[in-house]
Parts: C-alpha cells; sequence; structure tokens
C-alpha cells in the first residue's frame, strides 16, 4: 500500500500526540517511583510487547542489519534517557529540556540532508521554525544552568536523534523487528540503571530499592510504555514511508502534547512562551506537510 506525503506527515504527528502522553503518564509516574522502576516497567512491557506481536504474525527471522541497527538505536535512546535524567537532577531543566529536544530534531534532519534529496525552501524554513517552536514549548525558566547538565542535554539531544535515524535505518527491512531491538537495547539501559541505583543506594546505607506503592505506579508505568511502544512504530512508518528529516521534525512536536494534557488534567497553565511556540509549531507543521 502506498501512502502519500501527507499521509506520512500525518503519521508522525500522531507519533508526537502519542509520545506526549507517554512523556505525560512517565512524569506522572515518576514522581511516585524512581526512573530505573518506571524505565524497566515500560519499557518491560513494551518488549513483552513487541515479541507477542511478532510472535501473532509469523515474521521470518531479522537479518544481521536489522539487529545491529535496531541494538544501536535502543542503546542510544537509553543512553540518552540516563543522561537527560541526570541532567534534570542538577537543576538546570528548562535549558536541558529544551536543548534536548531541538537537537533530537536536528540530527535526523543533518542525516537526511546528505542521504536524501535536499528539502524545499518551505520545507527547510519549517524546520527552523519547529526547532524555534520546540525551544519555547519545552523551555521552562529555572535554577542557573549547571555546565555539566548542559553538556549531559546535549549527549541527550544526539542519543535521542541516533535512536531516530537508526530506527528509521534498521526498520527498511523489518519494522517488528527493528523495535523489538531497539527495545531490547534500552531495557538493558533500564536495567542497568537500576543496578547502579541501587549499589549507590547500598554505599549510602539505605534500601537497594526504595519502597513503591505498586498500585499507582503499575498502570501508568504500563500505559507510558505502550503508548511510547506506538509513538515508535508510527514514527518508524512515518519515516519509512516519507523522508526522515519530515519524520522527526514532526514527531519531536510531542512536547506540546504533555503540555496541553497537563493544562487539561491537571489543570496547569501553559506559559507565554509555551503558548507562542504551540502556535508556531502549527505553522511549522503547515509549512513541512506542504
Amino acid at each position: 500500500m502506498t501512502i502519500s506525503s501527507g499521509e506520512a506527515s500525518a503519521l508522525a504527528l500522531a507519533s508526537a500526540v502519542v509520545w506526549g502522553a507517554s512523556d505525560f503518564c512517565g512524569g506522572i509516574v515518576t514522581r511516585r517511583s524512581t526512573p530505573a522502576i518506571v524505565l524497566m516497567i515500560a519499557h518491560g512491557l513494551g518488549l513483552l510487547l513487541l515479541l507477542a506481536a511478532l510472535a501473532a504474525s509469523s515474521q521470518g527471522a531479522p537479518t544481521r542489519t536489522t539487529a545491529i541497527f535496531g541494538l544501536i538505536a535502543g542503546l542510544a535512546g537509553g543512553i540518552g534517557l540516563l543522561a537527560l535524567y541526570k541532567a534534570l537532577s542538577l537543576g538546570s531543566m528548562g535549558l536541558v529540556a529544551a536543548l534536548s529536544g531541538v537537537l533530537t530534531a536536528a540530527v535526523p534532519v543533518l542525516v537526511s540532508f546528505f542521504t536524501e534529496a535536499r528539502p524545499s525552501t518551505l520545507k527547510l524554513a519549517g524546520f527552523a521554525v519547529a526547532g524555534v517552536a520546540i525551544w519555547l514549548i519545552a523551555y521552562t525558566p529555572g535554577t542557573d544552568a549547571h555546565p555539566h547538565g548542559l553538556g549531559l542535554a546535549i549527549l541527550a539531544g544526539i542519543g535521542f536523534g541516533i535512536l531516530l535515524v537508526f530506527l528509521h535505518l534498521g526498520a527498511r527491512d523489518n519494522v517488528l523487528w527493528a523495535l523489538t531491538f531497539s527495545r531490547v537495547g534500552s531495557v538493558f539501559c533500564a536495567v542497568t540503571l537500576g543496578i547502579v541505583m541501587a549499589r549507590h543506594n547500598r554505599r549510602q546505607g539505605r534500601a537497594l530499592m526504595p519502597s513503591t506503592r505498586w498500585r499507582a505506579v503499575l498502570p501508568l508505568a504500563a500505559a507510558a510504555g505502550i503508548l511510547d511502544t506506538s509513538g515508535n512504530l508510527l514514527y518508524t512508518m512515518s519515516s519509512l514511508a516519507g523522508r526522515l528529516d519530515v519524520a522527526a521534525v514532526l514527531s519531536s512536536l510531542y512536547p506540546a502534547g504533555t503540555i496541553l494534557l497537563a493544562v487539561w488534567l491537571l489543570h496547569e497553565r501553559a506559559t507565554r512562551s509555551q503558548t507562542i511556540g504551540m502556535g508556531l509549531a502549527l505553522l511549522a507543521v503547515a509549512m513541512i506537510s506542504a
């Protein structure tokens, strides 16, 4: 089945909506538990769902390229998450979120510039507008930026950008296998984070893992995992059907979904810059999809 460029853009926007909802669920549940536990539940469930889908669809054996590229995608995304959480803990949350978000979109655009036909001038302008929109939506004034925090934010953005690139490359042969190997890599990083935290707690004389109210954690962590995996699938389908740079930039507008859900469900108020950013996001979508 042939998918038009407009439909490919719609898939990318759908992935942004789904990823935004995933981050909303993950943000809430992380207040009730630790990132390690949330990641292990969310990514572990995503891996189980993908394995079930593989069994139900009777997929053939994966190619070596799919396995390698999928693992690279998952490891890069997992390392990006570890860097992001550490950067956020250093107190420069606004700049960290904005910088990592812009770089996430910029890396695939740069790769696409050398591997695909040059995008139109209107699309290039749309990419620039989208970058400004992502920054305005993600940035909230906070404490002074920590130099190490900004370095980790750059690492996180590059890691997420590599995730988008290698998901696209690995899925050329088989989408489900690429997503599965990607999730294997991210689960490995989540387990590694859990082990590191447990060892740190032991040195501090605390419980290996903090007590968790599982009834409060499991539903939201599971929802975050299902939504994140679904977002990966939608993004990958979009990048294969259309252009890598278009899919990456449009799906990277996901912070808008998180903000809108917070406004709707938690009755939070969007800042003036976030409101302007969401307006620019709509303009960017129109320019990129034209």
